[in-house]
């Protein structure tokens, strides 16, 4: 079969869940907690920070590591192009700006601050869906990638807000548009990925998978969540048992040399919380399936604590791991809160993990039951 009739089947198989037309709706991984701040029609407020113009244009972005080199530890000595820094730039700005709207509306302390949030997140969405603002197929690499996690971004930050809101938080027809035609590309440039003989699927596609998750569970498009399942699978079966037995890893991250800590972190984001939308809707993971999360975790926790004792790495040191990158602590624990090594390195962090953007930055809040632990 032609690679690029893959991502239409898997769509219209229904692969996994195969939810039919008159099924319950997809839930939400994160819903209300409390009452929602009290907030006025946001509709007839006008955002205090007006939107940048919708980047329309080419996503040919340049990777930021050296491409001669085996493991993409290193990075380029060359400058990317203006016109990549202008489209990277573009896409990073709008999701961070996002992403602190909804961190703000959080925070509110008044129905004003609520409806300002509100209305800030609205308007930013609708300037960039009208003109479908980051949907080019004239794409890099990088610039596929970079899509994916503007994706992940933006409907994480919605997911967010419409259950701090209780709801309140309405998408338009040109949002809930937007959203379809990105996860569209997005299934596009990534089921092709999931062909056999595909030797470098890695953290890129759990991203994708994320990002086509949450997406679904705003749209209520189970075919976006079927794909996002196919691709956990995948992974799961790359978790690869340790020397010792006692943890686990997957191959193609460990491979980055210097940065196998790192990636490994950065690719426990989407799988745990992918873990999680499978879970509320449906696709329940076997006993294996959490032991093979549980093992990787083991190895992410055990990379920071104590990395001289993962024969992996070849006793390569490692670059330190941003806190942001452990987020994944968070809904892992709230699920798993038994699990040893994930509870000693949330200790080790005072507990300091949240705020990632490409996940729509805080989510403690929906995770109460860590407080204290």
């Amino acid at each position: 079969m032609p690679v690029k009739h893959l991502g239409a089947l898997l769509l219209a198989s229904g692969l996994l869940l195969g939810a039919a037309p008159g099924d319950a709706a997809l839930r939400s991984i994160w819903q209300p907690t409390g009452p929602a701040p009290a907030a006025l029609d946001y509709h007839g407020l006008s955002c205090r920070k007006p939107a940048p113009a919708a980047y329309t244009g080419p996503l040919q972005i340049d990777s930021k590591y050296d491409q001669s080199d085996q493991s993409k530890s290193t990075l380029s000595a060359r400058p990317a192009s203006e016109a990549s820094q202008r489209a990277y730039r573009s896409a990073g700005e709008y999701t961070k700006t996002l992403v602190s709207f909804a961190d703000y509306y959080l925070r509110a302390e008044t129905p004003g601050h609520a409806s300002m949030a509100l209305a800030c997140i609205d308007q930013w969405l609708q300037a960039w869906a009208e003109p479908g603002a980051l949907t080019s197929r004239d794409a890099s690499k990088t610039g596929i990638a970079v899509r994916k996690w503007s994706l992940a971004a933006i409907a994480a930050v919605i997911l967010k807000t419409q259950a701090l809101s209780h709801g309140q938080l309405q998408l338009s027809h040109e949002q809930r548009q937007w959203l379809d035609d990105l996860a569209s590309l997005v299934v596009d440039d990534y089921a092709p990925r999931l062909e056999p003989g595909f030797r470098y699927f890695n953290n890129h596609d759990y991203w994708a998978a994320w990002a086509l998750a949450a997406t679904a569970m705003i749209l209520d498009q189970p075919r976006y969540l079927d794909l996002g399942e196919k691709i956990m699978r995948r992974a799961l079966e790359q978790i690869t048992p340790g020397a010792d037995g006692q943890y686990a890893y997957l191959p193609n991250e460990l491979a980055r040399g210097k940065l196998a800590a790192n990636y490994t972190h950065y690719a426990l984001v989407p799988l745990v919380l992918l873990a999680d939308a499978l879970r509320v809707n449906g696709a329940r993971l076997s006993a294996d399936d959490e032991r093979r999360l549980a093992l990787l975790a083991n190895f992410a926790a055990t990379s920071v604590l104590a990395p001289q004792r993962l024969t992996e790495l070849n006793g390569q040191r490692q670059s330190p791991v941003e806190p942001y990158k452990m987020a994944w602590l968070i809904p892992f624990l709230s699920h798993s809160p038994e699990h040893e090594l994930a509870r000693r390195l949330y200790r080790a962090e005072d507990g300091a993990v949240d705020g990632y953007s490409q996940i729509g930055g805080r989510i403690a809040p929906f995770y109460p039951d860590l407080q204290g632990r």
